[in-house]
C-alpha cells in the first residue's frame, strides 16, 4: 500500500528514500524510531530521579555534619532522617531493579 506524504507532513521526516511516497516498512520504522524515543526519555528521567536523591542524601547526610547546626536540631530531625534514607534507597535501588530487568528483555 502507497501512502502520498501531504505538505509539511510529520512524517515527511521518515521518507527515507525522499520520493513523497512513505512505505509500510518506512512507517514502521517511524513506529519504531518513535517507540525508541520514549523508551530513552522515560529511562533519562528515571535516571535523573535516581541521580537527585542520591544526591539529596549526600546534601542532607553533609548537612547534619556542619558545626553551624546545633545538636537540639539534629536531634529532632532524627526520625526523620531514617524515613528519608529508606526512601532515598527505595528510589534508587528501584531504578537499578528495573534497569537491570529490561536490560534483559
Amino acid at each position: 500500500m502507497v501512502k502520498r506524504l501531504e505538505e509539511k507532513s510529520e512524517y515527511e521526516k521518515y521518507d527515507l528514500d525522499h520520493d513523497g511516497v512513505v512505505s509500510d516498512v518506512e512507517i514502521d520504522r517511524a513506529r519504531e524510531i518513535r517507540e525508541f524515543e520514549d523508551q530513552s526519555r522515560k529511562h533519562m528521567a528515571q535516571l535523573r530521579i535516581a541521580r537527585s536523591a542520591m544526591i539529596g542524601g549526600a546534601v542532607f547526610t553533609a548537612m547534619l555534619f556542619m558545626p553551624f547546626i546545633p545538636d537540639s536540631r539534629i536531634e529532632l530531625l532524627k526520625d526523620v532522617s531514617d524515613v528519608f534514607f529508606i526512601t532515598i534507597a527505595g528510589i534508587v535501588g528501584s531504578y537499578m531493579g528495573v534497569s537491570a530487568w529490561m536490560s534483559r528483555k
